[in-house]
């Protein structure tokens, strides 16, 4: 027999009241405005971490050395000599390597660090104007990290050497060098000779100078007064004369380019 229906018997808690469905409305959006809340913070966060990870990356093009030598090279570029010097400098790149070189002979013969291009037999070289050609290294000699890349081109601006055998005696010398450090290009610098040092598993004495050198200046030409290289940037040691950790630049003296100019020759 069908039972018969009594309103009575209706359980009426299984239905909300209007009461009831209110407050569930007004948590069911304290939720959702608590969950888009996190979603929020998370993609701050992972922001902020991409933030941080690319301020990490530029640090070194930020800081305050790096602010002040850009003051010191815009202040020596209105020289007209280191005007001149910079036609002669260029860029060096090749597989993510950035290094400095300048030209020696009108003809394309560009001096850099053996390091710089260690491992390739080419590398893209760039000139201030903006011209760019693709060269051959012709010579390295890794222990005294000077390499010469070839251009084959004409009518270059070069800098001449000064490749006394007793360059010792520049001891004191004012000086420029012009590089591409960090993530900049085309940056003059001056600085001091202060004499020469024999540096371990080196055979022959390399010169010291008190000047700011920072990765990217590898290959950099040391400029005397006359406008003659009488160095090539490569590194840079703690200071020997002293106790503290004072750190000074360290280039190869320019005799050694013309030794290597010599083989060439033969």
């Amino acid at each position: 027999m069908e039972k018969e229906f009594n309103e009575e018997e209706m359980d009426l808690t299984a239905f909300p009241s209007e009461e009831e469905a209110r407050e569930w409305e007004i948590e069911k959006a304290k939720r959702s405005k608590h969950k888009r809340f996190i979603i929020k913070i998370i993609s701050s966060l992972m922001v902020f971490t991409m933030l941080i990870s690319t301020l990490g990356m530029w640090f070194d093009v930020f800081n305050i050395p790096a602010i002040r030598f850009i003051e010191v090279s815009n202040e020596l570029s209105k020289n007209p000599k280191v005007i001149e010097y910079k036609k002669s400098v260029v860029t060096i790149k090749w597989d993510g390597v950035k290094g400095t070189g300048f030209t020696i002979t009108p003809d394309g013969y560009i001096v850099t660090n053996a390091h710089v291009v260690a491992n390739t037999q080419k590398a893209n070289v760039y000139f201030k104007t903006g011209e760019s050609y693709i060269g051959t290294v012709i010579a390295s000699d890794p222990d005294l990290d000077l390499a010469i890349i070839d251009i084959k081109e004409n009518n270059l601006p070069y800098l001449p050497l000064a490749v006394d055998e007793d360059w010792d005696k520049w001891e004191g010398e004012k000086i420029t060098f012009i590089g591409n450090p960090l993530a900049y290009y085309q940056i003059a610098k001056k600085g001091t000779i202060m004499g020469k040092v024999i540096l371990q598993d080196w055979n022959v004495p390399v010169m010291m100078i008190q000047a700011p050198i920072y990765k990217g200046n590898s290959g950099s030409p040391v400029i005397n007064h006359n406008g003659e290289v009488v160095g090539v940037v490569f590194a840079t040691l703690q200071n020997p004369a002293i106790k503290t950790k004072e750190i000074i630049g360290a280039a190869v003296p320019a005799y050694y380019i013309k030794e290597i100019l010599d083989k060439l020759k033969d």
